[in-house]
């Protein structure tokens, strides 16, 4: 079985938005340097159970929260090859973003949709 570090850092990521903390936040409850933090959402540093627990305890999540699957129904244009392949370009140089970027840019998304929304009624 193989650990998917990309997928637990990105639970720990939306663990840690819902708790409404910011990396450096995290990292000073956890004892560590941001960096770190940064690096274990990205799924670049190997992460283990008792630093998993750590996380977890802080954010208020069960253990098992990290290893969940993470569901998520992705629209796939109607366009070519390659405007699926610049959607995900564009994703994973969102997932380098850190989250208080992030969020902008998902709140600037919700409301260009919302103005068309408005707009076509």
């Amino acid at each position: 079985m193989s650990v998917k570090y990309k997928e637990i850092g990105y639970r720990i990521t939306i663990a840690r938005e819902e708790a409404g903390l910011n990396q450096k936040e995290l990292a000073e409850i956890l004892g560590i340097s941001q960096a770190t933090l940064s690096n274990y959402e990205k799924g670049k540093r190997r992460l283990y159970l008792s630093q998993l627990q750590k996380i977890a305890d802080a954010l208020g999540k069960p253990l098992q929260y990290f290893s969940q699957p993470i569901d998520m129904e992705v629209k796939m244009p109607d366009g070519s090859y390659k405007e699926v392949k610049e959607l995900l370009r564009i994703m994973n140089e969102l997932s380098d973003l850190p989250g208080e970027d992030r969020k902008s840019v998902f709140d600037y998304i919700r409301w260009l949709k919302s103005r068309r929304e408005e707009q076509s009624q």
